[in-house]
């Protein structure tokens, strides 16, 4: 190794040349090593960016289909809009019937009211009326067994009459016929 050492110590351009070697090597690793170091955090900077970009594609996807779906209620509603003043036309029309309706319901309910008001009043009257009819007809009916008691009695009357004047007239022929 002596040997070695003493070679390398006479020639000093071997020695520089060694130097320069061993500290273009050392500046060539540690360069390769910074760019190795760069390009794994390069590296891993694009990983992190695609996994962004990954994210941001899904949610611009859902922000078209969101998109989408919004132009559809869009059109939805245009044509609702373009329908809308037909519609209100309708409704107003509606509403003036369901007035037109209500009205005449009104009137109907007020002639109703009336008509039956009056036939109220005509039942009362009718009851009042058959109140005193019916008070009539039992005062007849009470003069009626009056008038057919005392009948009885004036055809009993008469009938007791009838056999006396009969028996008088008998009599009568009897004491005519004896007398002649």
């Amino acid at each position: 190794m002596n040997s070695i050492f003493s070679i390398f110590s006479n020639n000093t351009e071997f020695l520089v040349f060694i130097t320069l070697f061993f500290t273009l090597t050392l500046s060539i690793s540690i360069i390769i090593v910074l760019f190795l170091t760069k390009i794994k955090t390069l590296n891993s900077i694009l990983t992190q960016a695609k996994e962004i970009d990954n994210a941001k594609i899904k949610k611009i996807q859902e922000l078209e289909r969101e998109l989408e779906e919004q132009k559809r209620i869009s059109r939805d509603l245009d044509r609702e809009l373009r329908f809308m003043p037909r519609n209100r036309k309708r409704l107003n029309d509606s509403i003036d019937y369901i007035r037109d309706l209500k009205e005449q319901l009104q009137n109907k309910s007020k002639e109703h009211s009336r008509i039956v008001n009056k036939l109220r009043v005509d039942f009362e009257q009718l009851n009042i009326h058959y109140d005193l009819l019916q008070k009539s007809y039992n005062r007849l009916q009470e003069r009626y067994h009056d008038l057919k008691r005392k009948n009885e009695e004036l055809i009993e009357d008469n009938n007791t009459l009838h056999v006396k004047l009969r028996d008088i007239n008998l009599a009568n022929y009897v004491k005519n016929r004896n007398i002649s």
